[in-house]
């Protein structure tokens, strides 16, 4: 009998080093809220285990206090060498600029295996001055992009902080730019310079390079002169962020009314430019309406929307439902 107790304890034993030594090897790289929104914070990890993927994983981010603030929706097949997971953040449920206390755990088998769990006590904001934003003109298929091409970057003045042109060739379909940059509004601009060639050319912005990091996109126009708007961490810098703002209509600056089938938006002041983007960070659109109200496209989906507005008085996020 006491060799089959030696036996099962031995068992149990290896199991336990074995699973402490599959977490040992997933090296947890960052966490943080995504540069563009404050309803996605962002893990990254690098998974240095041959055997272990860590199948249909899911990140969860839990205060010390038991509320659940972020939760990953399972989409991936396993966890590989490099691995950037976007969680959604509950309303209200973490101010970004207040440090963070409680753990990130990770689940397997969606949501049916415990694995991981790291201890955090710390801010999930940036606090440089400066981050890295990557500018990028590319072209997802189709046909060729070919010709010349003038941009800029504006602040929120619309002062232009940097500009230049470059030249898409057949050889090279993509075109990037790397600065570093305080937490603001900024606006992204782009024209041809010759005449349309064809292709699927996209303006894009992010902060990495890896693979699935968070992203602002839009279709380039060719018959225009290209604007798109990015919030960069201004949730980092609002003393009454985002995501604990009530819904829009509580608001008692702006006014969101609804006739007719279209959504508006009032304000005392001039509304100088729009940005309208999903809860996972993605742009629907921008405009500059230069008026006191907006009327929303017709031919957004229903579903959550986060809309950044900028007037006199400085820029705001409303939640608004459609």
């Amino acid at each position: 009998m006491k060799h089959y107790i030696a036996f099962f304890l031995f068992i149990s034993l290896a199991s336990f080093t074995n699973a402490q030594n599959v977490c040992d090897e997933l090296n947890f790289v960052s966490i943080g809220y995504s540069p563009f929104t404050d309803t996605v914070i962002v893990v990254a990890v690098e998974n240095n285990n041959a055997t272990e993927i860590f199948d249909y994983p899911g990140f969860v981010l839990i205060h010390t206090n038991g509320d659940t603030v972020a939760r990953e929706e399972v989409n991936y097949f396993g966890i590989g060498a490099q691995s950037v997971h976007t969680l959604q953040v509950s309303l209200g449920a973490h101010n970004p600029i207040e440090n963070f206390n409680g753990v990130l755990q990770l689940y397997s088998g969606f949501y049916d295996d415990f694995e991981c769990e790291w201890q955090l006590n710390e801010t999930l904001c940036t606090e440089n001055e400066c981050d890295s934003m990557i500018l990028a003109f590319e072209n997802y298929g189709g046909a060729l992009v070919l010709g010349d091409f003038a941009w800029s970057l504006l602040d929120s003045t619309e002062a232009v902080l940097e500009s230049g042109t470059f030249t898409m060739e057949a050889q090279g379909q993509s075109w990037e730019k790397r600065m570093c940059l305080p937490k603001g509004m900024y606006s992204y601009t782009l024209e041809a310079l010759g005449q349309p060639t064809g292709g699927s050319p996209t303006m894009t912005a992010s902060t990495s390079p890896w693979y699935l990091a968070p992203i602002i996109q839009q279709d380039f126009d060719w018959n225009a002169e290209n604007v798109m708007e990015i919030p960069f961490y201004l949730h980092c810098a609002l003393q009454e962020p985002p995501n604990g703002i009530d819904n829009a209509e509580n608001d008692l600056e702006f006014k969101v009314l609804r006739s007719g089938g279209q959504t508006i938006i009032q304000h005392a002041e001039i509304i100088k430019s729009v940005a309208v983007f999903t809860v996972d960070g993605r742009l629907v659109t921008s405009l500059k309406p230069n008026h006191t109200q907006l009327v929303l496209p017709s031919t957004m989906n229903e579903g959550l929307y986060l809309i950044s507005l900028e007037t006199e008085l400085g820029v705001t996020t409303l939640k608004v439902i459609l």
